[in-house]
């Protein structure tokens, strides 16, 4: 119930116009002058796009900057995002900036409207019969967006209480799928990184594990994991040969999957340990004169894999 009494329900009420419409195979909507089926980028899983899809990217972009915002501090929950209470001023000037980020970009695309249509019907002549009949007008077009968000506190029910160990299991699997954004960066980076940029790198996971714990012992101790990883990352320049990297690597893609995970919480694995293992193979290599065996590489850190 402590999370529940700590967080407040952040609800994105969020439209945008697809610039599509359904498909109907029992009409010729979906043939050309020939009677040919529109080219792939007019089709898309039974839907024909009707308006250019670069033209409503940056409106589709500020709906995922509302969803980076919540989830920076909170996590998904009923539908909204649960956000703790002493962090619910910074997400709400966050969505403020995004929503009027959104309302100027709305304003942008309805400028452009007549002319991003005509450039649309221009790039794809032989269906522009499709096209201009199934755009609709651009009042009717500016009514299908809005942007607004609302703030929640919730009292369940006496016996009908959320499951705390659901919540601290949706928060760790938000973490991972962080965790593997930023190891799949790490591994697409062609040159070092700083010691001090890596660990930055690190903070926006430790905040929320601790925004969002609660007291809840699994969090705590992946959060404990988490502050000893970014405690044992030097202040110096860092590429894929380094040591560091492959502990890092490590790391994340334990917390990326849900199993391996589990190791973590239950303290089969941990930094300390990691380190440790790494200490040990570099000192019994340099020990002895005659071996070749070259050092632990990205591939050989990653036992847990």
């Amino acid at each position: 119930m402590e999370f529940i009494h700590g967080t407040t329900l952040v609800y994105l009420k969020m439209r945008c116009w697809s610039g599509e419409k359904k498909a109907s195979r029992d009409s010729d909507i979906l043939l050309g002058v020939n009677g040919k089926l529109p080219p792939q980028k007019l089709l898309d899983l039974g839907r024909k796009k009707i308006f250019p899809p670069r033209a409503l990217d940056p409106l589709l972009n500020k709906r995922k900057a509302a969803e980076r915002a919540c989830l920076a501090q909170g996590t998904r929950f009923m539908g909204g995002f649960a956000v703790r209470d002493d962090a619910i001023d910074d997400v709400v000037a966050r969505l403020e900036t995004v929503k009027q980020s959104f309302e100027s970009a709305l304003q942008q695309f309805l400028n452009d409207f007549d002319r991003n249509k005509e450039d649309w019907i221009t790039e794809n002549d032989e269906y522009a019969h499709i096209i201009r009949d199934q755009v609709p007008d651009r009042e009717t077009v500016a009514n299908a967006f809005k942007f607004e968000f609302k703030l929640y506190k919730l009292q369940p029910l006496e016996g009908f209480e959320p499951d705390e160990v659901e919540i601290a299991d949706q928060i760790l699997h938000e973490i991972g799928l962080s965790c593997r954004e930023m190891s799949d960066r790490l591994l697409e980076r062609k040159r070092a990184i700083s010691g001090q940029n890596l660990s930055k790198q690190l903070d926006p996971l430790v905040s929320k594990l601790d925004t969002l714990s609660f007291g809840n012992g699994r969090i705590l101790r992946v959060l404990s994991e988490f502050r000893a990883l970014r405690e044992s990352i030097p202040a110096v320049r860092i590429d894929q040969d380094h040591p560091c990297f492959g502990r890092v690597l490590t790391f994340l893609t334990m917390c990326s999957d849900d199993k391996k995970l589990e190791c973590i919480v239950n303290g089969q694995f941990s930094v300390t340990r990691l380190i440790e293992g790494l200490r040990t193979d570099v000192s019994e290599s340099g020990a002895s004169l005659a071996s070749t065996t070259p050092k632990p590489s990205v591939v050989s850190m990653g036992a847990y894999f």
